[in-house]
Formats: structure tokens, sequence, C-alpha cells
């Protein structure tokens, strides 16, 4: 999409956000750093607009992002007709926002409108939105959200900065990944200005780790193996694991990240066990000749070229030869 094209496309999606007052902002499962720091801001300048949003996500919200402002009015369900617009914030796909069917009725339903909001590659969501306001470019969708802030009259408070910035932040990994562009480092500054609390962000996201995580993540490093010929690092964690070291799911966030820095590996991987029974990879690369996404998708997931995940029926077995996945 060419400037123009996004340009026209913002003002449009400012247009609708004017003309309607009943807003429903979807944020994703198994949510990260960025849909709730996206959905953050938005909610707060939905509120400076005078407008009546609600936020819904399927799951919890994580420790390390409950410093975020308004996420104590995140919901777990909502009566989706209650609504005239629906935000899909850093989605990726239909299957991901949780509440994948009625999504589907919703975009059926006359005079309801659907805005994709993303920097994911183009997907089924793309199918159902109304608009699509995507930039494969950006960092994140907290990037875009902050440009689409720089054409409403609403003032960037420290709370709508802090909420823009911990996405830039969680999405560039600390702006460590090759997705930190100048653009990104000059919206951080611009953020600054605005009184974004740089040192909240970091304590609570970087700097957060709990003794029993500290052990979680330790099996995770004594567990790595990288294959000789592919050049993947990779390690798996199970549910015994997790019950062991008295940590729960949201203490192996990173994890994966830790492993990508081994020199010369070409993308990393980590498996572990899920409460339902399932397995779920989050593959994560720095290297530009690698798409991860494309491995992604051959098990039915998806996500970014350097970050990307799926969810696999089965559950790791160890044996003579090491860890395996038993897929039923």
């Amino acid at each position: 999409m060419s400037g123009v094209e996004l340009s026209m496309l913002e003002n449009k999606v400012i247009s609708k956000l004017i003309s309607h007052d009943k807003i429903l902002i979807m944020i994703h499962d198994n949510p990260d750093g960025d849909t709730l720091a996206s959905a953050s801001a938005m909610y707060l300048v939905l509120k400076k607009m005078g407008k009546n949003p609600r936020m819904v996500c399927k799951d919890k919200v994580p420790r390390p992002f409950q410093f975020l402002p308004k996420m104590d009015e995140i919901k777990e369900d909502f009566l989706f007709g209650d609504f005239d617009i629906m935000l899909a914030i850093d989605c990726g796909d239909i299957r991901r926002t949780g509440f994948d069917e009625r999504l589907k009725d919703f975009a059926k339903k006359k005079r309801k409108i659907l805005i994709n909001i993303d920097h994911h590659p183009k997907n089924d969501l793309h199918k159902i939105a109304n608009y699509n306001l995507i930039d494969y470019g950006a960092s994140s969708t907290s990037e875009i959200i902050w440009d689409l802030l720089q054409k409403m009259e609403v003032e960037i408070d420290k709370e709508i900065a802090t909420a823009i910035l911990t996405g830039l932040y969680t999405d560039t990994g600390g702006f460590k990944h090759s997705n930190t562009t100048r653009k990104t480092l000059e919206i951080a500054s611009e953020l600054l200005k605005h009184g974004a609390r740089i040192k909240s962000i970091t304590k609570n996201v970087s700097l957060n780790k709990t003794v029993p995580a500290m052990r979680l993540w330790g099996i995770a490093l004594t567990r790595l193996h990288k294959h000789s010929k592919y050049k993947i690092v990779s390690s798996v964690i199970t549910k015994q694991d997790l019950k062991k070291c008295g940590a729960t799911y949201e203490d192996l966030a990173g994890v994966v990240n830790l492993i990508n820095t081994i020199p010369d590996s070409k993308a990393a991987i980590l498996f572990y066990e899920t409460e339902d029974g399932k397995i779920r990879a989050s593959i994560r690369t720095e290297n530009e000749k690698v798409d991860v996404s494309r491995l992604a998708k051959v098990f039915g997931g998806g996500g970014h070229k350097k970050a990307s995940g799926f969810t696999v029926e089965g559950k790791l077995v160890f044996n003579n030869s090491g860890w395996k996945i038993e897929v039923k």
C-alpha cells in the first residue's frame, strides 16, 4: 500500500470513529505488549473524543503488562450486537481474535463496521473487514496507531504516550530487532517528549523476572539443541516443568528471544505444552534471508517474517534420541 493510499484510508477510519459512538476494541488471544498497548492507547483516545469504547480479550492480561492504562477495563466477552464498530487490533488472522465465528457474523450484518488495524501479512481477516488499515513496514501496530493519532485532534498525554511506547518497545525487543527503523526511534523520541514513562516500561517488561521464572528459563537453556544442518536452535518446556518451578505461562515470555541470540543460528523455536493438551511453538529470527512465517503456515499458524508461531495437537516426549513431538 502506497503512502497516499494509507493516508486516504486513515482519513476514512477517522471519519467512521468520529461518526459512531459504541466501539468495541478487540485484543488478540494470548495477548502481547503490542496488542495491549495499541488497545490501551485507542481506548484512551476514544474516551477523550467522548465515545463509548469497550475492550475485549479472550485471555487475561499477562502480569508484565498490567501496568498499562485501563487494563482493568478489559472484559472477557461482550454482546457484539451492542456495538456499531469493531476494531481488530494486531490480530493477525480471524482465529487469533478468539471469537472467529462471532466476528464473521458481525461482519455480515448491515450497518456494522469492522476495522482491521495491523502490520501482519495479508490473511483471512482482511477478507471480511470493511477497512484494512495495514502497514507491513511498521515495526508494530502501535506505530500505526501513532500515525493515526497524528491526524486526530486529541491531546497525547502521558498515559497514551506510555502505551504506544510500550508497543514499540515490546515488538522491537527493546529496540534490538531488525524491525527497528529510523522512524521507530523518531516516534519513540516524540513519545518521550509527551511524557512516556520509559522507566516504568523497562521495569515491568524487561526487569520483571521472578524466581520461578528464572528457574524455568534455566530448564529451557539446559535443553538447548542446535540442528547442525538447518542451524535452528530449539528448546522445550513441559507442563510438568512449570509445575516443578511454580511458574506460569507468563514466565515463558522472552525465552525464545534469548535463545535467538546464539551466534550463527538462523532461527530459534521454543516448544511448550499448553494446559489444554496442545503444543505451541514460538519462532524467531534475525536473519534477513529467513521468513519464519512460512514455517508457521505449514502447521496452520502464522505471524511476521521475523516472529511467528503455531499450535498443534500433541505432547512432548523424551526418549533416548532426545525430545520429540508426539502429534495426535
